[in-house]
């Protein structure tokens, strides 16, 4: 297989999709040889399953590949570019987005005028988004990150394990994932830190200059106590270990520790629905979310599952979005991003 070079795919849903797109005539043939009601439903309930899925597989309308072909080279002015490097959380079509908010947000704190809402890369910072649903370490490494500096940034937001840390604390959720991704053995933290390396030194290596923030993963379901978040907290000190040992280029963005600030004080956090229910509850919010555009956010739908910041205990909702946000500007903040906004504005 060619190396690929930096695009999002569809992989762990384009089987699924073809499978649906399969049925679609087989139900009209059900409608014409058997029974029209029961071949009409199979046909609706097929179609509707094709669009969830293509909805939600759907590359980010800000990512690199239109960011380098479709923007880069018809820019007369320079502005700072940030990579987003990442799985479902930064992707944000079943998670809320944040990587539209930075600009804004960024501006806001900045004292400077509001970015064009039309805009996709917008000013002062232009974002892109190479976050893919269900990518780990292993594939960042091999398949992304070389995409992600095409981009020449010069800042990258590495926010990626939440799938390797899921592989290592469920071992059927492992076995789909080495079989998805094509990986060469099941995540496990050793395997983590090796890829997390091996994607700061590929970044270092390409440009001496980009400040590189790390984040710590946020909890996998709101209750703090819980095993899953036991194997989450030991990625944590992998993540924190690792930045250490980089020079001043490369700094920690201490998500877990934000979110946990707020679940500490989360009243009846042990009663909070384990993240082992995440799939079928992602699959019934991404359904409605898209099938009811507008009717419904996430923080709603989080609503009767108890969570405050997570939707399905996985993915982020609107207040766990701004929560990454915030702390993603405090770093961008502390790495001088009103500096550089000014250099490369004149």
């Amino acid at each position: 297989m060619a190396p690929r070079l930096g695009h999002q795919d569809r992989r762990g849903y384009d089987s699924y999709m073809y499978a649906a797109l399969a049925m679609m005539p087989l139900s009209l043939g059900l409608m014409v040889l058997y029974s029209w009601m029961i071949g009409l439903a199979a046909f609706l309930f097929t179609g509707v399953v094709f669009i969830v899925l293509e909805a939600v597989s759907a590359p980010p309308f800000n990512g690199p590949r239109k960011f380098v072909k479709g923007f880069l080279p018809h820019q007369t002015k320079s502005r700072p570019i940030m990579v987003c490097l990442g799985d479902s959380l930064t992707h944000g079509t079943c998670s809320s987005s944040f990587t539209p908010d930075i600009p804004r947000k960024l501006a806001e704190k900045l004292g400077m005028d509001p970015p064009d809402v039309e805009k996709i890369f917008a000013d002062p910072l232009w974002v892109v988004n190479a976050g893919q649903n269900g990518i780990g370490s292993h594939n960042i490494l091999k398949e992304r990150v070389n995409g992600c500096m095409n981009c020449y940034p010069d800042y990258v937001l590495i926010l990626i394990g939440t799938n390797d840390v899921r592989a290592m604390y469920k071992p059927s959720w492992a076995k789909t994932m080495v079989s998805t991704w094509k990986l060469p053995e099941a995540p496990n933290l050793k395997n983590y830190e090796h890829n997390l390396r091996g994607i700061i030194d590929f970044i270092q290596e390409d440009s001496i200059n980009t400040q590189i923030g790390v984040c710590t993963l946020p909890p996998m379901g709101e209750n703090l106590e819980a095993p899953a978040n036991d194997w989450v907290r030991k990625a944590n000190v992998v993540i924190e270990k690792t930045v250490n040992s980089y020079d001043q280029k490369v700094s920690l963005v201490p998500l877990y520790e934000q979110f946990e600030s707020i679940l500490e004080k989360k009243p009846n956090k042990q009663k909070s629905l384990s993240v082992d229910y995440f799939l079928p509850i992602a699959t019934a919010m991404c359904g409605i979310f898209y099938l009811l555009p507008g009717f419904f956010t996430w923080n709603t739908m989080s609503k009767p599952f108890g969570n405050l910041l997570l939707s399905d205990g996985l993915h982020l909702n609107e207040r766990g979005k701004d929560v990454l946000v915030e702390t993603v500007l405090e770093w961008l903040m502390n790495s001088n991003i009103a500096k550089t906004i000014a250099v490369k504005s004149r």
